[in-house]
């Protein structure tokens, strides 16, 4: 349901798509609540975005201790991009979904560079 929100979700459950943008805005803004103490303000809006997808996908304390996060926080946020190639890995394996994911990430956060 709803981009992937499944909390309190039982069967026959319904919302509209207007509900589901609402929904995906408000669990952003409290996830990003967690994630933004450990973010720069002076971070571009695109890499905050990748950020946040990485910590979405890794958990904030993994995010928040990245060397991308480090990166970003002093500037260099073409290394900080760089660094969602290090994030492709499951299990000890390199797992093609991840590598699509990272890389329409990467894409995203050099956009305002």
């Amino acid at each position: 349901m709803c981009y992937g929100s499944a909390e309190g979700v039982r069967l026959g459950d319904y919302k509209t798509d207007a509900e589901c943008e609402a929904l995906l805005r408000q669990e952003v803004g409290e996830f990003w609540g967690r994630m933004d103490p450990c973010v720069a303000d002076t971070v571009p809006i695109s890499v905050q975005a990748s950020i946040l997808e990485l910590g979405y996908n890794v958990g904030t304390a993994a995010a928040c201790r990245s060397t991308m996060v480090r990166k970003a926080n002093a500037g260099d946020y073409a290394g900080a991009c760089a660094e969602l190639d290090r994030w492709v890995n499951a299990g000890g394996r390199r797992i093609r979904g991840l590598v699509n994911r990272r890389n329409a990430s990467q894409v995203m956060c050099v956009r305002d560079l």
